[in-house]
């Protein structure tokens, strides 16, 4: 059965009833993270209890294969349903889930988390086609979505919203919906009983969280600056940001500087290379995406752009931490920017 996220509460008999398990997926990491720990409080009532949750990553099942219905069988000793969270899935665990749903004899419940799977992925078409199972895809949240999203957060909490400063709430938030959560908690604790938000309340609280830490953080990394690189990864983490997602950031910036460096080999001017890969919102980095064009040539841009596509996979099949594989890669690629900044 295929859902929305905002749909989980409705949803809560049947999850906590007939359904076996359910899939949460999509690029919106923040989304995915929040719908999954929503389903996993209506199954087990202490996250920490690892009697009643068992962690299982691909590494782990790629070794056991019937890892998933081995603990999907295993009953709890003082009674209670049990929650196997299989995170970062791809269509390896396949096999593994159609055996849990098929063969599990308990009352135990399959959460299984991933990124963004394509519509032909066999995970995927399985767990939308069994009845057994519910399906939630998290996408990116449009303008629109962000501002309902804020307003209704707001409103819950008792707060109405000045409507000079909804738009800018939207400027500064993005589609991370635990970043822009945590920003409205922050802006809601300096407003205390002040119960409207101004435009100068955003603009004294609120981080611009669509922009500036992505922006910080690859300008960082491509310049060779290894503190401020480690500095921004830290925030954008802290922030509800996943490695996979800094990765995929990481591989649009250097796409644009492959953009830019081709149009320059077309014999495009430098001017109208940067304008053509910087939003208008970005103008502020015009001066250092000239130094970056200039200074990142083609043959390096490639091996920087095989070396993230190898990170994003290592992050899927090794049973490394995704953290400590990023912050191997953001090492290498700032040693090597130092050494073409000299």
């Amino acid at each position: 059965m295929k859902a929305k996220a905002y749909q989980i509460d409705a949803l809560k008999p049947q999850i906590q009833g007939r359904f076996k398990g359910a899939l949460i997926f999509g690029p919106d990491f923040g989304v995915v993270q929040e719908t999954a720990a929503k389903i996993a409080g209506l199954i087990v009532s202490d996250m920490q209890d690892s009697f009643a949750v068992c962690r299982v990553m691909p590494a782990q099942l790629r070794e056991t294969p019937s890892l998933l219905l081995d603990e999907g069988n295993s009953v709890m000793l003082m009674g209670g349903r049990r929650l196997i969270w299989l995170r970062d899935a791809d269509n390896h665990a396949e096999e593994a889930v159609t055996s849990f749903v098929e063969h599990v004899q308990t009352d135990s419940f399959l959460l299984i988390t991933a990124d963004n799977l394509t519509k032909s992925s066999a995970l995927r078409v399985f767990c939308e086609t069994c009845p057994d199972i519910l399906t939630v895809a998290c996408y990116a949240d449009e303008a629109k979505d962000v501002a309902v999203f804020i307003r209704e957060t707001l409103s819950s909490a008792g707060f109405s919203v000045d409507p000079k400063a909804m738009p800018m709430l939207v400027e500064r938030l993005n589609e991370n919906r635990l970043a822009t959560r945590r920003e409205l908690e922050k802006l809601m604790v300096y407003l205390g009983d002040q119960k409207t938000v101004t435009a100068a309340d955003v603009a004294a609280v609120v981080t611009d969280t669509a922009n500036t830490s992505a922006d910080i953080f690859c300008c960082a990394v491509a310049e060779g600056n290894q503190k401020t690189a480690d500095h921004a990864a830290a925030l954008l983490l802290s922030n509800g940001e996943n490695p996979v997602g800094l990765v995929r950031i990481l591989t649009n910036h250097f796409n644009n500087l492959l953009i830019a460096a081709d149009i320059m080999a077309q014999g495009g001017t430098l001017d109208t290379a940067v304008k053509k890969i910087l939003k208008p919102a970005q103008f502020r980095l015009e001066e250092t995406m000239r130094r970056q064009v200039m200074m990142w040539k083609k043959e390096y841009i490639f091996k920087v752009l095989e070396l993230l596509l190898g990170t994003e996979r290592q992050t899927k099949s090794t049973g490394l931490p995704p953290e400590l594989i990023l912050a191997r890669t953001v090492t290498q690629i700032t040693a090597r920017a130092a050494r073409l900044r000299r």
